[in-house]
């Protein structure tokens, strides 16, 4: 059973839904795919609006995934250095999900996009300096190795703007965006559709 995960490092319901997907692998034998993209070019393509273009959505939303990191007894905090950072055109995320793309080609997804979210929304750490980064990932068993070096580079740029197209045309509107085959689920709350969704997949493979 293989369970899309569509995300973005800036969205605070993705960390959310991050948290909750070994829980869904163990318990479901869910084989979890991770897909970053470039949300903001997604939604642009779709024609949808991210939350700050919105103030008072934008608050809401952070009262809101308080209220759920609460609930799932996960430690919630925004990385505010990096989001300065990025303001300030020092970094970006684009850097993190080609970053993210590049460890999952080398079987690091789950490892590399855990520590991200973690150091982005949990406990916030240096994800902008190149020490910082490295101390990040070493934390979570990752070497370095030149990841950061070709997620630079011209070949992860162009596919990481080529999932856009794809994402926009399975439906992705924004993230956390989760398929069970075709069947599409956005944001963290949806979670007990998912396992529904994992449950007849297995039924159904079962009675074939």
């Amino acid at each position: 059973m293989r369970l899309d995960f569509y995300f973005h490092f800036g969205s605070p319901y993705a960390y959310l839904a991050n948290r909750q997907l070994p829980g869904l692998r163990e318990s479901h034998g869910a084989e979890v795919v991770y897909q970053p993209c470039d949300i903001l070019a997604v939604m642009k393509s779709v024609g949808n609006v991210p939350s700050p273009a919105c103030p008072p959505k934008a608050r809401y939303a952070g009262i809101d995934a308080a209220r759920w990191a609460a609930l799932l007894g996960a430690p919630f905090a925004m990385n505010g250095a990096f989001m300065a950072a990025a303001r300030a055109g020092q970094t970006d995320f684009n850097t993190l999900i080609r970053a993210a793309l590049v460890a999952r080609d080398r079987g690091q997804a789950e490892a590399f996009t855990t520590a991200v979210f973690d150091a982005m929304w949990g406990v916030p750490a240096d994800l902008v300096s190149a020490e910082g980064r490295a101390a990040v990932l070493a934390k979570a068993g990752i070497a370095d190795d030149g990841l950061w070096v070709e997620a630079d580079g011209p070949e992860r740029r162009a596919q990481l703007e080529a999932i856009t197209p794809e994402a926009a045309g399975r439906g992705v509107f924004g993230v956390p965006t989760i398929f069970v085959g075709e069947e599409m689920f956005f944001g963290n709350d949806r979670m007990d559709f998912v396992r529904a969704a994992l449950n007849g997949a297995r039924q159904a493979g079962a009675a074939a």
